[in-house]
């Protein structure tokens, strides 16, 4: 404990480590509901601010030896139920660091959410992953399946991701009632234990959709570059080409030796995960618990984005649309449910997309006047 607590000084005084998570926790809800602007310093500042305080949480923690390999949830003490939300907390903040040009924050939150999901797995509070063995067995039984028995287990998926936000929602609600009573420790150790409990439920299915989003993100951010990488290497020849007709006259010799130190900037310190470790054991040997990315030769790596469905394939194409085809035959009222889901949690979420398409709405009603059109050759 001397070394948590160490840890744990702060302008020689010691905060404690609830203290210290309730700092970074308050700071994460505020980021949550803020008007401040993304890309600006005093919003960009915050989110460092409170990344800060849960790595130092999470290194006090894994001094402690908080939680142990061989217990189960009921185990957990309820003052040690919060600091399972670490991984997740630092994974949502860093769904918040603005770097357009880089993928780093994007694997730095990769990281955090996956090995969320996999304590709450150890914990049995989610299903384990699909291996990549098992992922390869389904995708060979898929295709030995009927049509008819794909299209139901679409629709089962369909059903389950409904189900799954009208959940989010009833635990957003339980919990914006009781996250003041939580947070100021007037609230019993029941309810205390229940909410971080419902608190863990809606983590593993926000963890679960973060990482989709971030995979895409990924490949977006990819494309981006790739795209600024050529537009670079391309001006950088034409330029070369402009250049070179005045070296070979004699001009212009005692400038072009410094165009090449110019705009020489530091790399700036690579993001370092903080992840909890059962032992110091695990630490050693397993590192941040994931192995290396294997190497894959050009057709493995197609392949692999044509079974995760980013580029096409013809077979899925061919069921995606009769998929459709079912989905627009199905009973209006369950279509009609699901829109509205959606658009509600848009709403919530405050969707920049959707707000800005509700603003231009907005702007088109008040110029355009209801029934105004195209009113040529009329009286």
């Amino acid at each position: 404990m001397a070394e948590a607590n160490a840890a744990a000084t702060t302008n020689g005084e010691e905060k404690k480590l609830s203290d210290i998570f309730l700092s970074g926790w308050n700071l994460l809800d505020e980021l949550e509901v803020t008007e401040l602007p993304f890309n600006g310093s005093e919003f960009q500042n915050k989110v460092k601010t409170a990344m800060e305080y849960f790595e130092q949480a999470t290194v006090i923690v894994n001094q402690v030896s908080m939680f142990s390999p061989n217990e189960l949830i009921d185990e957990v003490s309820t003052d040690s139920l919060p600091f399972m939300l670490l991984p997740y907390f630092l994974g949502k903040l860093s769904t918040k660091i603005n770097n357009p040009n880089s993928t780093e924050a994007i694997e730095l939150g990769e990281v955090y959410f996956k090995d969320h999901l996999q304590r709450c797995q150890e914990y049995e509070l989610c299903e384990a992953p699909r291996s990549k063995t098992q992922q390869d067995n389904k995708t060979d039984a898929a295709q030995q399946r009927s049509e008819q028995r794909e299209l139901i287990e679409a629709a089962y998926n369909r059903n389950d991701k409904i189900a799954q936000y009208r959940k989010m929602k009833d635990i957003d609600e339980y919990m914006s009632r009781m996250r003041y009573a939580v947070k100021n420790k007037t609230a019993d150790d029941e309810v205390r234990r229940e909410f971080f409990l419902k608190y863990l439920d809606k983590s593993i299915m926000d963890a679960k959709q973060e990482l989709e989003s971030l995979r895409m993100m990924k490949e977006m951010v990819k494309m981006r570059l790739g795209r600024m990488k050529a537009g670079a290497q391309a001006q950088l020849e034409n330029s070369t080409a402009e250049q070179q007709p005045r070296a070979h006259g004699g001009h212009s010799h005692g400038h072009g030796h410094s165009h090449g130190h110019h705009h020489i900037e530091s790399k700036p310190k690579p993001l370092q995960p903080f992840i909890i470790t059962r032992n110091a054991t695990q630490k050693a040997v397993f590192g941040l618990g994931y192995p290396s990315v294997p190497i894959m030769t050009v057709d493995e790596f197609y392949q692999q984005r044509v079974d995760e469905g980013i580029f096409p394939d013809e077979q899925k194409m061919a069921k995606i649309n009769q998929e459709k085809a079912i989905a627009a035959a199905l009973d209006p009222n369950e279509q009609e449910d699901e829109e509205n889901a959606v658009v509600e949690l848009q709403v919530e979420n405050d969707d920049p997309e959707y707000l800005a398409r509700m603003r231009r709405m907005d702007e088109y009603k008040d110029v355009v006047r209801r029934g105004d059109g195209n009113r040529h050759n009329r009286s």
